[in-house]
């Protein structure tokens, strides 16, 4: 844990003295009333089981778990950062597979979508092994590989998961040549078209690991910022060390610390 908690500190001190700030402590205080509730006409809705959630250790929205707790200060500290450079997309990847990128995408969505003062779309474009659709307990298809195939349109797609203010966008059946996909014109018209569209809204994109393809270095240029997801005994200092180097400075946010031993540590840490 040492190691990693030192390439932690290396790497931010790097960015700070380039000019990168780490993130603001300072709380969100303003509490405006929630928006009239959308009415999701075009949308499928899904009944997500409360204890399938709380199975698969999406607890961010449950009250009774203190860990619930540890997202609100992540998301009080990506929001911060968010509204102080009008910024709305944001990136969740991690080194390789297994740090819990996805599951630290997922909590973090359901929080913010509880915040007053916005709505969420968490979209899954890890083409090679989508997996935002299992911690819902939906079907991973349709999904957005039948929208790159002509099969259908981005509204046929969407799911409300039965939790207030969040969208999910699944990947749909896996792509073998995923970077391709994601470099396409077609990509990019619709990562404008999901940051344009509703100026409260938070898109959160689950990406690949940085270091096992290009496929989250090709779509990286659409988003505003991003955090990177560590497992602790498992991630090498080096690879946290080049996954840091491979995202553009101005858009590191922070990193994730995630199956600390250490219970103050678990889930978050910059």
């Amino acid at each position: 844990m040492e190691k990693i908690k030192k390439a932690l500190e290396k790497a931010q001190q790097q960015r700070n003295n380039s000019g990168q700030s780490a993130f603001a402590p300072n709380i969100i205080t303003r509490q405006e009333e929630r928006p009239k509730a959308i009415v999701y006409s075009q949308t499928r809705s899904v009944k997500v089981s409360p204890e399938l959630l709380r199975k698969n250790r999406i607890i961010a929205g449950f009250d009774d778990d203190p860990r619930a707790d540890i997202y609100k200060i992540l998301r009080t500290k990506v929001l911060h950062k968010m509204q102080a450079n009008d910024w709305n997309m944001l990136a969740i990847t991690s080194p390789n597979r297994g740090a819990g990128k996805t599951l630290t995408a997922t909590n973090l969505a359901i929080s913010i979508a509880q915040h007053a003062n916005y709505s969420v779309l968490l979209a899954d474009l890890d083409f090679r092994n989508p997996t935002v659709h299992q911690y819902f307990g939906i079907p991973p298809e349709p999904g957005l590989s039948d929208y790159f195939s002509g099969e259908k349109d981005i509204p046929e797609l969407l799911v409300h998961p039965e939790i207030e203010d969040l969208i999910i966008l699944p990947a749909g059946k896996p792509v073998k040549r995923s970077s391709d996909l994601l470099s396409t014109t077609k990509m990019q018209n619709l990562a404008k078209e999901l940051k344009t569209r509703y100026p409260d809204r938070i898109v959160i994109v689950d990406l690949p690991p940085l270091l096992q393809t290009d496929d989250a270095l090709v779509f990286m240029p659409n988003v505003d910022a991003c955090i990177l997801v560590v497992a602790e005994g498992e991630n090498t200092e080096d690879e946290v060390r080049n996954s840091i180097q491979l995202i553009e400075n101005k858009k590191y946010l922070g990193t994730v610390l995630n199956k600390s031993q250490d219970v103050r540590l678990d889930e978050v840490a910059y």
